[in-house]
């Protein structure tokens, strides 16, 4: 039984290290990047698909300005704007994000 173990252990070792190597990891990538098949990929509805394509930009509005122990404080909100292909806004979602812009007078 004390032989057994220091062999067990270096086959563990052995294990360990084989999995950890870039051999496997490159045998690991080339199995998990297959694509999928045609009909899983076009089962999608065309209203996701409508979302896929549309990618939506960040832009600052204007909303206030205050003064503030003797600063000027400009607060913008942060909208996302969804586009068409030809550039038209389809939608402009308000975010939570305020950026304030903070300058003496």
């Amino acid at each position: 039984m004390k032989i057994f173990l220091p062999f067990f252990l270096v086959a563990v070792v052995l294990v360990i290290g084989y999995l950890e190597s870039p051999l496997f990891s490159e045998k690991e990538d080339v199995v998990t990047s297959l694509p999928l098949p045609v009909d899983e990929t076009t089962s999608a509805s065309s209203q996701e698909n409508e979302q896929i394509e549309l990618a939506a930009e960040l832009e600052n509005k204007f909303v206030e300005v205050t003064e503030e122990d003797g600063y000027t404080v400009e607060v913008y909100q942060e909208y996302e704007i969804y586009k068409d292909a030809e550039g038209n806004v389809l939608e402009s979602v308000p975010t939570s994000n305020y950026h304030y812009l903070r300058y003496k007078q």
